[in-house]
């Protein structure tokens, strides 16, 4: 399954499912207010492949332990200036293939970086 963080806006992960149905945004599985080590665990403990936008997820204490004591595999989408719904939805289509390899293939738990550019 690929699991979209609240990060993501709803409507990018909506057209996201449109199209895949292997794709769950955060709240069609959790309350508004879960915390993300609560779902980061989740994501570890059924293999999920994570992708949000928080590039705070890796120095924030208890995340970071959620990351790597669950062995989450996540993608955090890092560019330079802010993206629109559109833009964000092309880097994710752009580069979905690509992460599904690495996920397949990468050792857990692990944190890449997408940049603007993929």
């Amino acid at each position: 399954m690929i699991f979209v963080d609240r990060s993501i806006p709803r409507g990018v992960a909506t057209a996201l499912k449109q199209v895949r149905d292997d794709v769950v945004w955060l709240e069609d599985l959790f309350p508004h207010h879960t915390t993300d080590e609560h779902w980061l665990s989740a994501a570890g403990t059924n293999g999920w492949l994570v992708i949000t936008r928080d590039k705070k997820i890796r120095t924030r204490p208890g995340e970071r332990r959620a990351l790597t004591s669950q062995n989450v595999g996540a993608f955090c989408l890092t560019p330079k200036v802010n993206l629109t719904r559109w833009e964000l939805l092309k880097l994710l289509v752009a580069t979905l293939d690509e992460m599904e390899r690495l996920f397949a293939s990468t050792p857990r738990p692990f944190l890449y970086g997408i940049t603007g550019t993929g």
